[in-house]
């Protein structure tokens, strides 16, 4: 056998699972995810007071529009038969959630609690299936890959496993942070397209943006990706159907989220969209997060705020074309940097949003070799994270600080997503070029 010959063969053996493999794959994502849910679910039973105490009240894991106090605020109004969306007030998530929070309002605590769990595990599994098809295409349609390469990707266990036992992700669920069920969505839109699913993919991609507004951004690499499953997960060889279905897409997304506007209109009238998406996009509460916004329009003058709300608004969604067309050879890693993107500079983040991100990198092992700021990007981030506490202590609690001490955390969280988005997009540039010019791999990249 010739030396190619050998190295193809090695590869297929590391990257194919045999059908026992596979089995005892899925027994220990069923060991995974089980064992997160029960963790979840026991501190939330056992700890209840500690989770109220420390953790509800956090401004880095809860926002005006995730938070579940004010759900809970909503679903009473509700229940009264007082308008929750009337007048402004504090209640200013989707009517989805209110309609879904009202059901459970009728049942014992626990349920509520269980629907938590049950959307964070569903959230895990969904990325492991993404995983999993990802790594079966990418074995059965050759892909693009660099000669004698051999991947070693993440196996669906250690995606699920990542996810689940990221703090941040638990913090988030520990909360009851309704950022959890705009990750259902997200979670669901990504692999009903990587299954070749359009459809559905643009009805839970219309789902999430009922439910956090910035989703919407995800539609264009959603499309794409849905082509692509047809033809090779990530690569777009049937480009004869690529038109046809981004309009399907773009119909469907635009009819379900028609039809649930409607819906909603028709439940609560048209305060529900001042009260949710107008009140995301205007910024209306400047309570502060560890977003860019608050800080910023605290001390801007009222002449040019409505001119800084567009400039930062656009910030976020002019990137969402560019990146799509960019990396079209490559949508799911497109819409992965777009999650990113929107867990930097959306108007209400919280760390949930950047668990979501972090739960999708493992996606793409293979770009990590080509990363060169992972130990700066890392520290970014664990320092603006841990930081942001002490500093809002310091100024809250004691008095001994100020707005600038918490806000500097934030830019320094911030920065720190926004340098490993920065670093994965050259990674998987730098990829692509070895891919297609092998014989530039061992050859420095120099800019003028």
């Amino acid at each position: 056998m010739s030396p190619g010959k050998k190295e193809t063969a090695a590869a297929e053996r590391t990257t194919s699972p045999t059908h026992s493999e596979a089995q005892h794959e899925g027994g220990r994502l069923a060991w995974v995810v089980g064992l997160g849910c029960v963790m979840r679910l026991g501190i939330l039973v056992l700890f209840p007071d500690i989770v109220a105490h420390y953790l509800s009240d956090r401004v880095e894991l809860s926002t005006p529009v995730t938070s579940y106090k004010r759900l809970r605020e909503g679903v009473y109004l509700s229940a009264h038969q007082i308008p929750p969306f009337e007048g402004g007030g504090i209640f200013h998530q989707s009517p989805l959630l209110l309609l879904m929070f009202s059901a459970l309002r009728r049942l014992p605590e626990i349920f509520t609690t269980l629907a938590y769990v049950a959307a964070d595990g569903f959230v895990a599994v969904t990325l492991a299936r993404i995983a999993a098809l990802r790594r079966t295409a990418r074995n059965t349609s050759g892909g693009l890959s660099i000669p004698g390469e051999i991947v070693f990707s993440c196996t669906p266990s250690v995606v699920a496993m990542l996810y689940l036992f990221n703090p941040l992700t638990l913090g988030t669920v520990l909360v009851k942070s309704t950022i959890v069920f705009s990750h259902v969505a997200v979670a669901a839109a990504l692999y009903a397209a990587a299954a070749g699913r359009s459809s559905t993919a643009a009805v839970w991609t219309a789902i999430a943006t009922h439910l956090s507004v910035y989703p919407a951004m995800l539609l264009a690499p959603i499309a794409l990706v849905s082509t692509a499953a047809e033809g090779g997960f990530g690569h777009l060889d049937r480009r004869a159907g690529l038109a046809k279905r981004i309009a399907i897409t773009v119909a469907v997304f635009a009819a379900s989220f028609g039809a649930m506007h409607m819906l909603f209109v028709a439940c609560f009238g048209t305060q529900y969209f001042t009260a949710t998406f107008d009140f995301v996009l205007r910024v209306a509460d400047l309570q502060p997060n560890v977003g860019l916004f608050w800080y910023f329009f605290t001390e801007i003058f009222d002449e040019f705020r409505m001119f800084f709300f567009v400039v930062f608004q656009l910030t976020a969604l002019a990137f969402a074309v560019p990146v799509s067309w960019r990396f079209r050879s490559e949508p799911l890693f497109a819409a992965t940097m777009l999650v990113g993107i929107i867990s930097a500079l959306k108007s209400y983040p919280s760390w949930g949003d950047l668990s979501l991100f972090l739960g999708l990198l493992p996606l793409f092992e293979e770009l990590f070799k080509y990363m060169q700021y992972m130990f700066l990007s890392a520290n970014l981030l664990l320092y603006g994270i841990g930081l942001a506490p002490v500093f809002w202590h310091l100024w809250i609690e004691q008095g001994s600080g100020n707005a600038n001490f918490f806000y500097a955390a934030t830019l320094v969280y911030v920065f720190g997503q926004i340098t490993l988005l920065f670093d994965l997009g050259s990674a998987m540039l730098r990829r692509e070029l070895d891919i297609h010019h092998p014989e530039t791999r061992t050859r420095p990249v120099i800019q003028d």
